[in-house]
């Protein structure tokens, strides 16, 4: 990734399993056409590379807030995005 450059994304179980560039779908529309219903456990939000940094917020639609992400999903997130 380079800086300012953002996604949706999909993790489960400490993995990506789902991304788009696609940053005109509402996250609930890219989870709709990804995977029907989010998986039990998983996790949706948004990535971006800011200022070098890979950073990743939650989806304030499906979680009701937007937070920095849990570390398992930072990790994940910045194993596959550099």
């Amino acid at each position: 990734m380079t800086d300012g450059q953002t996604l949706l994304i999909i993790v489960k179980d400490g993995q990506v399993i789902e991304y788009t560039w696609d940053m005109g779908l509402p996250h609930v529309e890219f989870v709709k056409r990804r995977v029907g219903d989010l998986p039990p456990g998983a996790w949706v939000g948004t990535v971006s590379k800011i200022e070098g940094q890979v950073v990743a917020i939650s989806s304030k639609y499906f979680f009701g807030y937007q937070l920095p992400a849990p570390e398992s999903v930072t990790t994940a997130v910045r194993a596959l995005f550099k």
